[in-house]
């Protein structure tokens, strides 16, 4: 399952590792928008397979942030 941007922006912090597991709502990146530092939460749960983008990468909307695997 992948975690996709709810909006266009540049990443500037990534809270998760591969191996984490992580709960629904869990901030997982901040992403920089508009001059405003927004912390994205995960609308699911799993155990972080892969991660899509780095700091300073520009990302669009809809644009994988993450990969999870369910059930952690």
């Amino acid at each position: 399952m992948k975690v996709e941007a709810p909006w266009p922006g540049v990443v500037q912090e990534i809270m998760v590792a591969v191996g984490d597991v992580i709960e629904v709502d869990q901030e997982i990146v901040t992403i920089e928008s508009m001059k405003m530092l927004t912390p994205v939460a995960s609308p699911l749960a799993g155990r972080v397979v892969e991660i899509h983008v780095e700091i300073g990468g520009y990302v669009d909307e809809g644009a994988p942030l993450l990969t999870l695997e369910s059930g952690g």
